[in-house]
């Protein structure tokens, strides 16, 4: 993990890793497939930096990126609503926002209730 406020290359180059401090939030970024893996809580502090990382790595939605929340322990109406404007964003733009979560998690449930297509693993 990477403390707040950097973000760094992770191994050879092909992503990114980002954790904000005092908070059980992480996320990665694999360059190569374009998918951001988000892990922990998604409260309001990460939320911003979802927010952020969703811009930065669609390259201001110019590219199609997945988000993987397989690992997503909390996933509040913040964090939806996020997600929700990124995809509206993404959709405007003609790439698409990608949303993935394993079968029966909580996440997938909550992407579930909320209306939000995903894949599920």
């Amino acid at each position: 993990m990477v403390p707040s406020g950097r973000v760094e290359p992770a191994g050879r180059g092909s992503g990114y890793s980002h954790a904000v401090d005092d908070q059980n939030y992480s996320s990665s970024f694999d360059e190569a497939t374009s998918v951001l893996t988000v892990r922990g809580e998604v409260d309001e502090a990460a939320g911003v930096v979802l927010r952020e990382e969703l811009t930065k790595y669609s390259r201001d939605f110019e590219r199609r990126v997945t988000v993987d929340l397989s690992e997503v322990e909390y996933l509040p109406s913040l964090a939806i609503g996020v997600l929700a404007t990124a995809r509206r964003t993404a959709d405007r733009a003609g790439v698409g926002l990608g949303l993935r979560a394993v079968e029966g998690s909580l996440s997938q449930r909550v992407l579930s209730i909320c209306g939000l297509d995903h894949e599920t693993d």
